[in-house]
């Protein structure tokens, strides 16, 4: 993502729009249609900064101490490392090369195995790692004081500043092709090395050289809560991993997403009359088959689903179409009114025998949109 407003430029198809300033929201943007309706635009995570009210600026300012992004609510500084800074802590991520290109976009650093690109999200960075083969590309993160646990899997692992809020997360998206559209899933170890410092590993299966994609990104309170469960390991739970493989893949057996709406986040909504309600997820790979979304019989637990306590779903609702980099699922007679505290539902790929690969509600760098129109 390169912008907020690209982003909602691509969604409406080159259809024009003027943002309205008076709706503050931390979440969204507001325009006003030419039929005299509202349009909202809410992402799954912040788009403004908690300090300035702005919309984050996704580029780097480049200084004689460092390259600095100011994020929704952290501060990070590149030099030969990543400091990352919130008002909850501090964590410093160290990866290996010399610098040797900045833009406002990108910072590159060169190393004889693994070359790494730097870009911005909303509240962290991602890293795009070019390694030889058999390379096991890792970074140490160290934290600014000890922190009571950690929770992870193979696919995130997240430093805990309190037992269901992470201070930061890693979060593995993937191997990448050279259009840079994930093919596959890269696997994430990772081993504590002293009281506040731990080593993550990024392991491929791949023989030949390869491309992985990581984000790092410091906590933000997300509009969605979700997970994916899965059939292969059923007892797993991905709370925190950024991106979904729905559909059935060789890594996973058949994967679901499911998803809740916190509604009480994009409050100034709820006494609207909602005339129509439109999910945008970034597609991420190269299946472009269509989702469907399904109601839930009862509220799930996003810490505690997995495959093996799934909740039971109904028959679908609607079936996504595609286009300009999304799946478009409207989800009007679930969301309704917008009025309850939360929303639950399961997105799913049906007969999809290889993966639509899609990002998560906690997605930095391309984060899921809400489209609400009103009066």
């Amino acid at each position: 993502m390169n912008s907020v407003i690209q982003e909602i430029e691509k969604i409406r198809n080159g259809k024009p729009f003027r943002l309205i300033d008076s709706f503050y929201n931390r979440y969204s943007v507001v325009c006003r249609e030419a039929d005299g309706t509202k349009t909202a635009y809410c992402f799954s995570v912040p788009i403004r900064s908690v300090k300035t009210g702005e919309l984050v600026d996704l580029r780097f300012s480049h200084r004689k101490n460092g390259s600095v992004l100011n994020g929704s609510e952290a501060t990070v500084t590149i030099t030969d490392r990543a400091h990352f800074a919130n008002p909850y802590g501090c964590c410093e991520v160290f990866f290996k090369g010399r610098l040797t290109k900045k833009t406002v976009d990108t910072i590159q650093f060169f190393d004889a195995d693994v070359q790494t690109e730097i870009r911005p999200t909303l509240n962290g960075l991602l890293f795009v790692l070019d390694c030889k083969a058999n390379a096991q590309p890792e970074f140490v993160l160290k934290t600014d004081r000890i922190f009571a646990s950690t929770r992870a899997n193979d696919r995130y692992f997240s430093v805990m500043r309190e037992k269901f809020v992470p201070l930061v997360t890693v979060s593995c998206v993937g191997l990448l092709n050279a259009k840079g559209k994930v093919t596959s899933p890269c696997r994430i170890e990772n081993e504590q090395t002293g009281e506040k410092e731990y080593t993550v590993r990024f392991v491929s299966e791949s023989k030949s050289r390869f491309r992985v994609a990581v984000e790092i990104n410091m906590q933000e309170t997300k509009l969605f809560q979700d997970t994916t469960v899965e059939s292969y390991f059923p007892k797993r739970n991905n709370a925190f991993g950024s991106v979904a493989f729905l559909g059935k893949s060789r890594q996973f057996g058949e994967q679901w997403l499911y998803s809740r709406l916190e509604s009480a986040n994009i409050r100034q909504l709820q006494n609207k009359k909602i005339l129509k309600t439109i999910l945008h997820i970034p597609q991420l790979g190269t299946n472009k088959k269509n989702l469907s979304v399904r109601r839930v019989v009862k509220r799930f637990c996003s810490f505690g689903s997995n495959w093996e306590n799934k909740i039971a779903v109904f028959d679908p609702v609607a079936e996504s179409t595609v286009s300009n980099g999304y799946q478009h699922l409207d989800i009007s007679e679930i969301l309704g009114s917008l009025k309850n505290k939360s929303e639950n539902y399961v997105i799913q790929a049906p007969n999809a025998n290889s993966p639509i690969i899609v990002s998560t509600g906690d997605c930095f760098h391309a984060p899921q949109i809400l489209e609400v129109q009103f009066q």
